[in-house]
């Protein structure tokens, strides 16, 4: 399989590669994995410059409608001048932009004839999911500002004291812009390809990656908990469980078509 890696916000796809790099160093010729940059500089995750040179990117770095849009519009192009890609796997804002992507053409399948563009997905870390549409998902500006005050030291790139952050992927913003999400009790559609969630049990964010299983068909999902944050897993037994869970999906996905 052919897979599409989206970075988190504050690293870059080089970044990406490194983290990622235990997983599918297992794989060799079995998959291809093609890792793309973000548009739009932003500041450096928490801890990541003291490891990794810039540019430090982001798909987006506002919530309304019209920002999202954009980044799934720069995701389509990718698909459309670089793919087919079988699957896709985000760490953090990547796992959200992706996520949000898919959602969307399930939503469209169901009105307007859409189609996934992918097999198989597999979300690290996930963080709030954002729409490009007021006409699809429910306003959550309230939700945004409630996030902002849970997790302020994170938003402002500070190191916090726990262990549970290595990436920055929230941006401040008022609760009175328009931003709307996708909320699992009153969002009609699902994912419904194989998907694999890998959630950090200390992860500050975990909230939205469980949010993001609950928008996802039960019956085609995996997930994995590791002992960690806002990471990549990176013990050896957390690494092999990741790789047979892929695995796993993958073989799913390759069942059902």
């Amino acid at each position: 399989m052919r897979f599409l890696c989206l970075h988190g916000m504050g690293t870059n796809a080089d970044i990406f590669e490194s983290q990622l790099a235990p997983i599918i160093s297992q794989y060799s010729s079995t998959h291809t994995f093609d890792f793309i940059d973000a548009q739009h500089e932003c500041p450096p995750a928490p801890g990541i410059s003291e490891v990794f040179p810039p540019p430090y990117l982001a798909w987006h770095t506002q919530y309304e409608p019209e920002h999202i849009e954009a980044a799934h519009s720069f995701l389509r192009s990718v698909i459309l001048e670089d793919g087919p890609y079988d699957g896709v796997i985000g760490f953090s804002q990547g796992a959200a932009l992706a996520a949000s992507f898919i959602l969307c053409d399930e939503y469209l399948d169901e009105v307007e004839a859409g189609k996934s563009p992918f097999q198989v997905a597999a979300f690290f870390n996930c963080v709030m999911l954002f729409s490009p549409s007021q006409e699809i998902g429910d306003y959550i500006g309230e939700e945004v500002r409630q996030m902002e005050e849970k997790h302020s030291a994170f938003l402002e790139g500070r190191e916090i004291e726990s262990r549970t952050t290595n990436t920055n992927d929230e941006i401040k913003i008022s609760p009175l812009k328009d931003v709307y999400g996708f909320v699992p009790n009153t969002f009609p559609a699902r994912i419904c390809i194989p998907t694999f969630h890998v959630i950090g049990a200390e992860d500050q964010f975990q909230e939205h990656s469980h949010a993001l299983v609950s928008l996802c068909q039960a019956d085609k999902t995996e997930l994995f908990t590791f002992e960690g944050g806002h990471e990549i897993p990176r013990s050896k037994p957390e690494v092999q469980k990741c790789v047979d869970m892929l695995d796993l999906v993958v073989m799913m996905a390759s069942l059902s078509t």
